[in-house]
């Protein structure tokens, strides 16, 4: 096409002038082609795919973004990726420093302990349900007539353990000071009256299932127990607090993202309701869903 351009002209110019001339016509062709209406429109129409790292434990929540969460970011023009951990501490910072850009591992009272003692500013986003803390079996199967100085096995991470405290608490066998600071921190010291002489093990939550048998009765997590051959239903008593049903979290500034909007939306939606009722039963559910 440049050819044909400068060969009338040839005869009339000088070989530098049509050296110039050839350049820009160069340079327009060559951009005109960079400019295609047809590239541009395309690019236009689908740009680059957000890519959204999600962590969770592994477990339920992992199986959350799995089978429902993930296929719906994807269907609605995400990217996916997704890795699991144990370390809430770690899965936090990584939100805080933007490696992540959600997760899924924590109630309110562990996220509000986390922001106080690291000064990040992540903010809770959206529910999702929740398998219950309760109090299961283990050498004794009732909590009726309990003897004298039982064994009870509560985790020892400090918002867990205060939450085995209310547990004892709400079921008469202790009664809690009224003049604790903090009850999300409540410890073993501010136990007011223990008729039964309760004899409480600390004892990490993950290690729980294997030590109940070795105990009276164990307070256990939900995700422990769907995750071993034991049913919710096991469960002697179910803690009765909406304190503790998990959030995802975000960092503040991503509050009102696009993504999060959709995370949001997903999570409310009737199909994800209608999957956490057929493979999540006896789950706390979110505040939200009862409205």
């Amino acid at each position: 096409m440049i050819h044909s351009i400068l060969k009338p002209l040839q005869q009339r110019l000088s070989p530098l002038t049509l050296i110039k001339l050839a350049i820009i016509v160069s340079t327009t062709a060559i951009f005109m082609a960079c400019s295609d209406p047809e590239q541009t429109a395309k690019s236009s129409t689908n740009p680059p795919k957000k890519t959204l790292h999600i962590s969770t434990s592994t477990g339920d929540f992992e199986d959350f973004v799995r089978e429902y969460i993930g296929p719906e970011l994807e269907k609605a023009g995400y990217n996916v990726t997704l890795t699991t951990a144990s370390d809430t501490k770690l899965q936090n910072i990584s939100v805080a420093e933007g490696s992540v850009d959600l997760n899924i591992v924590q109630h309110k009272p562990y996220l509000d302990e986390f922001n106080e003692t690291h000064k990040t500013d992540l903010i809770p986003l959206v529910q999702v349900p929740t398998a219950p803390y309760g109090i299961y079996g283990g050498k004794h199967q009732t909590l009726d007539n309990i003897p004298q100085g039982v064994t009870i096995g509560i985790p020892s991470n400090v918002t867990n353990f205060a939450r085995g405290l209310w547990i004892l608490e709400q079921i008469g066998w202790i009664k809690l000071k009224e003049t604790i600071p903090n009850r999300f921190r409540a410890l073993a010291s501010d136990i007011a009256e223990n008729p039964y002489n309760i004899q409480i093990v600390e004892i990490a939550g993950p290690q729980m299932i294997r030590a109940k048998q070795d105990l009276d009765f164990a307070i256990i997590n939900g995700n422990y127990v769907v995750d071993s051959d034991m049913s919710l239903s096991d469960a002697l008593h179910i803690e009765s607090s909406k304190h503790f049903v998990n959030w995802v979290v975000v960092n503040e500034p991503n509050k009102n993202a696009p993504w999060a909007k959709k995370v949001t939306e997903i999570i409310n939606s009737d199909g994800f309701k209608t999957y956490i009722e057929k493979n999540f039963p006896h789950y706390d559910l979110p505040i939200a869903w009862a409205k």
